[in-house]
């Protein structure tokens, strides 16, 4: 295992319907300072290694802990369905592991899709969160997006790239660096200087860890959703027991890039 920001990393086995699924985590900072936990943004280049520049950045100030999603990085990437639940599954275990160590209430830090997978536990765990920070959130998964249409109508394209032999090989086409490029440049790094060769060399050495396609298709065709509609975001936010922040961050026509912090307010 790989240290992504130079944090001690551990091993959390969980038990899924008699599977033992093996999530990695990452901590790093005094034990004594506030809690946040990172979530990393839900993508085909899915790690923790995403929070690496916000973690030199925050240095002692906060105790941070990050993981890899399942099916992603650096965890367990068996060949099965993936869906927001599985992950709720993941994200919960992570939760509990938590506060079997910590008295302290946890900050959750979520980025891009990640941020629907922790408002979709608002009911159940924000009573222990000292806060919910959503950082450039989205409910919808890019196929959906792009056509307008369900989840369920893209059933069979995760089929295909769980089929032996064509399934392996469309996926090793579509993370080959000149389209891991297009998609990082569109979707994922707001700063072109920053996705150099180098970079998109080691996102494509994510992308193609073995069995990565699963989740991966998953995500892009809006398996991971765990939003039904747009809606769905003010409906969770109401059942939040902490304060909930929105960090959004976009290009205008000026050419720059501004940064807005909101505060939804402390909820009941």
């Amino acid at each position: 295992m790989s240290r992504a920001f130079a944090g001690e990393v551990e091993r959390l086995r969980l038990n899924l319907a008699g599977h033992q699924l093996t999530v990695v985590l990452e901590r790093r900072g005094p034990a004594a300072a506030p809690l946040w936990l990172l979530l990393p943004a839900l993508s085909t280049v899915s790690s923790r290694s995403e929070w690496l520049a916000f973690v030199e950045a925050v240095g002692d100030q906060r105790q941070l802990v990050s993981f890899d999603w399942l099916g992603f990085g650096e965890s367990d990437r068996p060949p099965m369905d993936y869906d927001a639940s599985l992950q709720r599954f993941v994200l919960q275990g992570v939760l509990d592991h938590l506060a079997s160590h910590h008295s302290q209430p946890v900050t959750v830090v979520a980025a891009g899709h990640s941020a629907s997978l922790a408002l979709s536990l608002a009911a159940e765990c924000s009573n222990q969160w000292q806060g919910l920070i959503a950082v450039a959130p989205t409910w919808r998964g890019p196929l959906p997006t792009m056509t307008g249409w369900s989840p369920q109508s893209f059933g069979w394209l995760r089929q295909l790239l769980a089929a032996p032999l064509i399934g392996p090989a469309l996926y090793w086409l579509n993370t080959s660096r000149p389209v891991l490029q297009v998609m990082l440049r569109r979707h994922v790094w707001m700063n072109p200087a920053l996705l150099t060769q180098a970079r998109i060399f080691e996102q494509q050495s994510i992308a193609r860890q073995p069995g990565a396609r699963y989740a991966s298709a998953a995500f892009v065709s809006g398996g991971l959703d765990a939003a039904t509609h747009g809606r769905w975001w003010r409906q969770q936010a109401t059942l939040l027991k902490c304060p909930l922040h929105v960090v959004l961050r976009w290009s205008g026509f000026s050419g720059q890039a501004p940064s807005l912090t909101s505060e939804a307010g402390h909820c009941p």
